[in-house]
């Protein structure tokens, strides 16, 4: 390894003075290279040196970045219909029926959230929600896109679920 390291030196440094360098072959077979004409040595020609010229990195190709694209989407509006904000609905088992409006109409799912909570989650806008509490509630519903962004965001609406008691006892 020394001696490869040694030897490629010598051509280097040769070939930069512009010198001779000679090779002789001893008689066990081994290479001596030389700047030193001795008897036996063959002059090499180091004119024709193997170099290349290291084509660019750009093959001619612009050196911007490299935009990925990027899906674009339509701005979706999202509304709640109904419940109408702060309407009081009157149901014993608590089912209430939740409708809202996207527009322009898009693909994806709809999840709606009650109280901050993800209750449903449905290919079109409109939930049957079941066994709400009396109370004061919450709901928003998000437009997901397949990947999981989220596409349109309604507004939070108020609504009040009031049931008869049960301690209202008329008998």
């Amino acid at each position: 390894m020394k001696k490869t390291i040694i030897i490629a030196l010598l051509l280097f440094s040769v070939a930069a003075i512009g010198e001779t360098l000679y090779k002789i072959v001893n008689s066990d077979g081994s290479i001596t290279y030389t700047d030193t004409p001795q008897s036996g040595a063959e002059p090499l020609d180091l004119e024709n040196t193997n170099s290349t010229v290291m084509p660019s990195l750009t093959n001619g190709v612009s050196k911007k970045p490299i935009k990925r694209n990027r899906l674009e989407f339509p701005d979706y509006q999202l509304k709640i219909i109904s419940p109408a904000d702060k309407q009081t609905l009157r149901n014993n088992s608590g089912k209430v029926s939740v409708t809202a409006q996207l527009e322009p109409v898009g693909n994806g799912k709809f999840e709606i959230y009650l109280d901050g909570e993800l209750v449903q989650t449905s290919p079109a806008p409109s939930f049957r929600l079941q066994n709400v509490v009396r109370g004061e509630h919450s709901i928003q519903v998000k437009f997901i896109h397949h990947t999981g962004k989220i596409l349109a965001l309604s507004k939070p609406r108020v609504f009040y679920m009031h049931q008869a008691s049960t301690l209202i006892n008329p008998n």
